[in-house]
């Protein structure tokens, strides 16, 4: 009777061991989840401010320009190809322009803009007088 009263208490803490671990096993797997929609998100975030519009959209805020044709020096010195300035192209029509406005066969002209257009060079020209 010692021995059978002994063994179902050895069961009795063995289950009850076995039960501990399994809430913490679950505890933890839920602490791993919660961290992998964290790490997801934040590649998100990264991704986005890494695509090529958004990070164009943060270097005009920022007053950068794209850059011309580069230039490159050869080891001896010398210049392959020619510098120029990097120059602001003109800017592009603003989200908020009403559309129907530039359809074809309207005749008008977006806000902002002449009928000639801009020319993306026009402020190097009037710089070479």
């Amino acid at each position: 009777m010692t021995l059978l009263a002994g063994g179902l208490i050895s069961l009795l803490l063995l289950n009850s061991a076995v039960n501990q671990d399994s809430f913490e096993l679950n505890k933890l797997q839920k602490e791993t989840t919660g961290y992998t929609d964290e790490q997801q998100q934040l590649q998100q975030d990264v991704d986005g401010y890494s695509a090529p519009g958004s990070l164009a959209d943060r270097a005009r805020r920022l007053g950068m320009v794209p850059g011309g044709e580069p230039a490159f020096l050869t080891p001896g010195g010398g210049v392959h190809g020619s510098p120029s300035p990097a120059t602001e192209p003109p800017a592009p029509p603003s989200p908020s322009s009403p559309a129907p406005s530039s359809a074809p066969g309207s005749g008008a002209t977006p806000s902002g803009a002449t009928p000639s257009g801009p020319t993306p060079s026009g402020s190097a020209a009037g710089g070479a007088r």
